[in-house]
């Protein structure tokens, strides 16, 4: 009896970490990337990056990323933004200038753009603050500052005018929103490490024929600076996704499998031990088909065990990294992925338990009442 008992209990486990695992992988991968669309959706897919270097590896034929190349590339400057949002002819929405120090960041224009997360305390900058350089900045969460401080920054005291809410580690922004301190571009101090222009809603083909004049490129050379869109990052995190769930369905597979040869073993065990049920059976009537489905639905039985098994663990594991406070992902097991498992432990269970009922099925009535 203990003997059965710790066989049924490794083959229900071996069903469960699988269904677990493939659950897991599936419920992570659609908490990222739900909370990844919802926070471009937020951000702005349509913003135009003028920077330096280009967000998607540019490689040549051999596949080496040429950084020489930009490394050379003059930075983007607060000039160049001027020039662009001075022109009657462009046409787009919103703008700003992000210009990048050690310690600071500054800004110019629209700072809506950089970051969409609301403000804790406090309030935004103002047309005046941003205009007239005025000594003012606004910090992230972690900055450890708040609203009214005198903080100093590169050797310059700045009043801290707004504190941003704490973001965690799922916000898309260009920058980490929860340690930045953003001042006005003509207040900041310090060496400048690089600059960016953001445009929102702009033609891509327009910028970059200005920023060719501004530069005065010829026609046969190539442009120095890079247009770029933050949703590329969305379809390289989509990759990492795909691959995040195909990790999890090769944990799953081999675990599945093991569970699978488990309950296959069970039922083989089974069927030798009932074979004057069997037979008894079979000699009053009963038909083959009758006990296959016996022995089938003992199979599913044993395999949909496992997978709520596996299913409540996971359930229990998301429940608890809710009451975390440093866990920033809304987890949820979906009612897909639910099905999913079921489905998955409900194949499991008619594939490996197939053999031994057509074997309880076939025993001849006379043989196994004899054993």
């Amino acid at each position: 009896m203990k003997t059965d008992r710790l066989r049924t209990l490794l083959s229900l486990s071996g069903v469960a970490v699988g269904i677990f695992s493939i659950a897991a992988a599936l419920t992570l991968v659609d908490s990222l990337k739900r909370t990844l669309q919802e926070g471009f959706a937020a951000y702005g897919s349509d913003i135009l990056y003028v920077e330096r270097e280009p967000l998607e590896p540019d490689l040549n034929e051999d596949g080496i990323f040429r950084w020489w190349e930009y490394a050379s590339r003059p930075p983007v400057t607060l000039r160049e933004y001027r020039f662009l949002t001075a022109q009657e002819n462009i046409v787009f929405s919103s703008s700003a200038f992000i210009s990048y120090g050690p310690n600071t960041l500054g800004v110019e224009g629209d700072w809506h753009l950089l970051t969409q997360q609301p403000l804790a305390a406090g309030r935004g900058f103002t047309a005046e603050e941003l205009a007239e350089g005025k000594p003012v900045a606004m910090v992230g969460a972690e900055a450890e500052a708040a609203c009214g401080d005198r903080v100093w920054l590169d050797g310059a005291r700045f009043e801290v005018v707004g504190v941003f809410e704490k973001a965690g580690l799922m916000t898309v922004c260009p920058v980490d929103i929860d340690h930045a301190r953003l001042v006005p571009c003509r207040a900041q101090r310090g060496p400048i490490l690089r600059g960016s222009i953001l445009l929102s809603g702009a033609n891509p083909e327009q910028i970059r024929s200005l920023m060719r004049i501004y530069r005065r490129l010829t026609p046969i050379q190539k442009d120095d600076f890079s247009l770029n869109r933050i949703s590329y990052l969305l379809d390289e995190m989509s990759e990492v996704f795909t691959l995040a769930a195909r990790l999890g369905w090769i944990i799953g597979f081999f675990s599945l499998l093991a569970g699978g040869i488990g309950i296959a073993n069970m039922l083989y065990v089974s069927v030798e031990e009932r074979r004057r049920e069997i037979g008894i059976c079979r000699a009053i009537g009963a038909r083959r088909i009758t006990i296959e489905r016996v022995f089938l639905k003992e199979s599913l039985l044993l395999s949909l065990l496992g997978a709520a098994g596996g299913l409540g663990l996971l359930s229990l594991l998301i429940g608890l990294l809710r009451l975390m406070p440093s866990v920033s992902l809304p987890l949820t097991l979906s009612i897909k992925t639910v099905l999913t498992g079921a489905g998955i432990s409900m194949t499991l269970g008619i594939l490996f338990g197939v053999a031994p009922a057509h074997m309880a099925a076939n025993l001849s009535p006379i043989e196994a009442m004899r054993d």
